[in-house]
């Protein structure tokens, strides 16, 4: 069959059940051929887009447009044209961007999609994440004619992350891959992450040690000391503390807003969730009990007589450690690296994130930003809100509200 016998209908109008179905029913009847159709329907409003090849003998395109007129529908007919089946014919690899924030008044979208425009990319798909007016939006872009390489990504990422900044929004930009869609197995980091504040400021406040010790974690956090030798040096400053003064402080730390919800909904459906903690494992170990969790690695202090002696025993979790556990996990429950999610906020978590097939940076420092697929800043900070950048709508994840 030529080209010339191939057409593309756009039909439009109040969405009712059996209209793809009529469709279908007059292809089959006139002996013309389904070649792609796509729909979408947005409140109730159809727009349904269909390539048809019809024989030069087939009465289908009259049946269509009195069906589709029956029906109540708009339809429009074009030709389909060789560049077009050049363009259906070779697919490019696509990037998923992801904002969420308020978008209601159109000019934080209109900066990112004319970003977009500005680097040929041709945006195929918009997809809302939200159903409390516009404050998620998903888009799919990719380049008509080629690949795009792995710099020209991390580019974009680069720009669009230092643009949500500025337009005050939370943003992800990934490759729209089948890894995108199959996440399997998130790593946590736990102090200023998954928990408010730093537990070993609260340790050294105990001890009277506090101004010292917060001053080595800010410049630790920073990137600006090496986090063992950082770890060792603070942990120095709490010898002689009772470890149970120091169980105690499990019970005043508080969630970061929405972390219960976050893990709940992960773990109901069917994600591996665990901690992976430059702190200390009998608060990590308290918190992987409390809320199911499938593993907790973090920081062992050395106890003698009930008191901390002020060393760290066996290997400290430190940045390289952090990235080597992700991978470990991943071997140890059957998942791919590019399936796994990475989520922290300082130094300490570069290399988790560099080396999960997601980084998120959660109101991280400067520099984890920088090496981060995606930011969350804004929306109170809460730690559900990922949900909707790792590409769950309000819609679906609407059975979830019990927990």
């Amino acid at each position: 069959m030529s080209s010339k016998d191939r057409i593309i209908l756009h039909i439009a109008g109040p969405d009712r059940p059996g209209i793809t179905a009529r469709l279908a029913e007059v292809i089959a009847t006139e002996r013309a051929r389904l070649v792609n159709i796509g729909q979408s329907v947005l409140h109730g409003y159809l727009n349904l887009s269909a390539v048809v090849d019809l024989p030069t003998t087939s009465g289908a395109l009259r049946a269509i447009l009195f069906s589709v007129s029956a029906l109540g529908l708009k339809v429009d007919v074009s030709p389909f044209t060789a560049e077009m089946e050049k363009t259906q014919a070779a697919p490019h690899s696509a990037l998923c961007i992801s904002f969420l924030g308020a978008l209601g008044d159109g000019s934080s979208l209109a900066k990112i999609t004319g970003y977009i425009a500005s680097k040929d990319l041709s945006i195929r798909q918009i997809r809302p994440l939200s159903d409390d007016g516009m404050s998620g939006v998903e888009l799919i872009a990719d380049v008509d004619d080629r690949e795009l390489s792995e710099g020209e990504i991390h580019s974009i990422r680069g720009d669009l992350l230092l643009m949500s900044r500025d337009l005050q929004v939370d943003m992800a930009v990934q490759k729209d891959d089948i890894f995108r869609r199959n996440r399997r197995l998130v790593c946590m980091d736990v102090d200023s992450t998954f928990v408010k504040g730093e537990l070993i400021d609260e340790l050294a406040e105990l001890a009277g040690v506090k101004d010292r010790v917060a001053e080595i974690t800010r410049r630790a956090m920073a990137g600006e000391l090496d986090f063992s030798e950082a770890l060792r040096e603070r942990v120095r400053l709490l010898r002689g503390l009772p470890i149970e003064q120091a169980r105690g402080l499990g019970e005043r730390f508080e969630l970061n807003p929405g972390a219960a919800t976050f893990v709940k909904i992960l773990k109901s459906l069917g994600f591996r969730v665990g901690l992976v903690s430059g702190g200390f494992d009998f608060f990590v170990d308290e918190l992987r009990q409390r809320f199911a969790l499938d593993f907790a690695f973090a920081n062992e202090l050395e106890v003698e007589g009930g008191k901390l002696t002020g060393e760290v025993t066996g290997t400290v979790v430190d940045p390289q450690r952090k990235a080597q556990l992700l991978k470990d996990m991943a071997k140890t429950y059957e998942v791919r690296l590019e399936q796994t999610v990475a989520i922290g906020d300082g130094a300490n978590d570069i290399f988790m994130l560099q080396t999960a097939g997601l980084g998120i940076a959660y109101r991280a420092k400067p520099k984890l930003q920088e090496v981060a697929d995606m930011s969350l800043n804004h929306n109170q900070g809460r730690l559900d809100a990922l949900l909707h950048l790792m590409g769950f709508t309000a819609q679906e994840l609407a059975g979830f509200a019990c927990c």
